[in-house]
């Protein structure tokens, strides 16, 4: 029996969610534009003083004996502030921007589960059975994965216009075109305990890889924007600054290094959570359909991504192909991921195929 008052609920639940997921991305790339900001404004003031001390100043001699001139650029360092000085903005304990936008991507999180959780109530069943369910649910693991990243790092909430901008681009698509009535199982998966199993193995699978592929991106952009860096001071460049505006934005975001190493732990959980939803699969397929494995095209990308990201660790397991090299083949994991979850389900034919929806 369907309790459609609280599929409704649900429902209103999800959209409230992501309202307070747009307010969120607001304020995070609000808090990415002041700090490149304060940055800038801080380099350009640190450029000035250094132009300062190289022009000539008069040398004139004062009752004390001291230099006027050097007096003149001695006040001049002090008053312009190191490149980075502000750049981290006010003092901890004060209402940032990131600090806020990390609140309201909390309580979105927070209802965003309890969206969730209604339409399982509702349904009487666990609430990933058609595109909208898995896609809300997979969304809700990607926010709690990365709040419990930013809990233990809190220079990882930087991070966060990367990661709210990709789950909110889910949710529109979930709620606008894959959005379905709460309904029962269909006569094939009820009785099953393997959906349970498998699924929620799968979800966590792609949430996981969702996470890492923004990280990885993230990674390159920063990896080649630090090489930049290093080759025009290499070459003698005085001022030697990347992307303008958006290589501010990468200034504040962590070193290529760290979002490497926090892209293979991801990456890393994420593969065995891939190898167990191929081998459950596998079994409920043997106890659905009578076989192991049919070259169902669902079967088939699944071992793809599996082979895909068996092919990153490796890399990233060997030395020349360990940083960028490394997160392109993550990324094009991912890539299956994303043709497995959209092309496969909704426009080719199959065992596991979600057309109609």
């Amino acid at each position: 029996m369907i309790n459609q008052q609280l599929a409704e609920l649900s429902n209103l639940a999800l959209v409230v969610a992501i309202v307070l997921y747009v307010l969120a991305l607001i304020g995070f790339a609000a808090d990415l534009a002041s700090s490149s900001q304060r940055r800038s404004d801080a380099r350009l003031a640190a450029r000035e003083a250094r132009e300062a001390e190289r022009a000539p100043q008069p040398a004139t001699i004062g009752a004390g004996g001291a230099s006027a001139g050097g007096a003149a650029i001695h006040g001049a360092e002090e008053a312009a502030p190191a490149p980075d000085a502000g750049a981290d903005g006010p003092a901890p304990g004060t209402m940032t921007a990131q600090r806020f936008a990390f609140l309201l991507a909390g309580a979105a999180t927070v209802l965003h589960i309890a969206g969730v959780v209604t339409r399982a109530i509702a349904t009487q069943r666990v609430p990933w059975a058609n595109m909208y369910e898995f896609a809300t649910t997979s969304t809700a693991v990607v926010m709690v994965a990365f709040l419990a990243f930013c809990i233990r790092r809190a220079e990882l909430r930087a991070l966060g216009t990367f990661v709210v901008g990709p789950v909110l681009v889910v949710l529109l698509l979930a709620q606008t075109f894959w959005i379905v009535p709460a309904a029962a199982l269909t006569p094939s998966l009820q009785n099953s305990h393997w959906l349970v199993i498998h699924i929620s193995v799968a979800i966590l699978a792609t949430a996981l890889s969702i996470l890492g592929a923004v990280v990885a991106s993230l990674q390159l952009l920063q990896s080649r924007h630090e090489r930049a860096l290093v080759q025009r001071a290499a070459d003698g460049e005085e001022h030697p600054e990347h992307w303008g505006r958006f290589g501010h934005v990468l200034d504040r975001l962590p070193a290529s290094s760290v979002l490497e190493s926090l892209s293979f732990r991801v990456h890393s959980v994420a593969f065995v959570c891939w190898t167990f939803t191929l081998i459950f699969g596998a079994v409920w397929a043997r106890d659905a359909w009578g076989r192991f494995w049919g070259w169902d095209p669902k079967e088939v990308w699944t071992f793809i991504i599996w082979v895909i990201y068996a092919a990153y660790l490796h890399a990233r397991a060997t030395g020349g192909f360990r940083g960028s090299r490394a997160a392109w083949v993550a990324l094009a994991g991912f890539l299956a991921v994303v043709f497995n979850y959209t092309i496969v389900n909704t426009v080719i034919n199959g065992l596991h195929s979600y057309s109609g929806l």
